[in-house]
């Protein structure tokens, strides 16, 4: 599977094993508890979904990652896709309740019917994976099963596969291991909120 990271204006392309992506939809956080096991404080961080992946790679594609953590590791925001064709990324500009297929949303331009969309409220409480049914041009994206949760203007609805704003995980150092004429790492992403 070939996969690309968009930075500043540039791309670096990576061929790697579908298997290996990981992902979870969570806010990465953590919850201090008293000895009598009352919360005192919870922490959370402005992170959503963390993304993982393994890719082995040339030597040409080792030194673009070079340049590529060198802009990253300033905290500079890149994106990151498995289809190029399939950067969707939207809001709601109106309202959409639960138990309803219909979306209004602010741009259709991207999607495509059959394309696997995550929707998610903007205060993160919410979310979902549907499948687009049909599209009603700069209006409306219809799903193929009805939505679990209400959406209200300014809501998010992305492509699966695409993450339009992704940071380096805390404390991550590019070191790949060289074996051969080959490298290999394990990235980790975290997307910007």
């Amino acid at each position: 599977m070939a996969i690309r990271i968009i930075w500043n204006s540039n791309n670096v392309d990576l061929t790697i094993d579908e298997q290996s992506i990981q992902r979870a939809l969570k806010v990465e956080g953590a919850i201090n508890r008293s000895a009598n096991g009352k919360t005192e404080t919870i922490n959370i961080y402005n992170f959503g979904e963390p993304v993982m992946f393994s890719a082995i790679f040339e030597e040409a594609v080792y030194r673009q990652l070079i340049a590529f953590w060198a802009w990253a590791e300033q905290g500079n925001v890149f994106s990151f896709n498995m289809d190029s064709a399939n950067i969707g990324n939207t809001t709601f500009d109106a309202g959409a309740a639960a138990a309803q297929k219909v979306c209004p949303v602010a741009a259709t331009t991207a999607f495509a019917v059959d394309d696997v969309v995550l929707i998610r409220s903007a205060a993160r409480t919410e979310y979902e994976i549907g499948v687009i049914a049909s599209i009603s041009a700069g209006v409306s994206i219809t799903m193929d099963d009805n939505l679990y949760y209400t959406y209200a203007s300014g809501d998010l609805m992305r492509h699966w596969d695409y993450y339009p704003a992704l940071i380096l995980a805390d404390g991550e150092v590019f070191n790949p291991v060289k074996s051969g004429n080959y490298y290999s790492y394990t990235f980790r992403f975290l997307e910007q909120l």
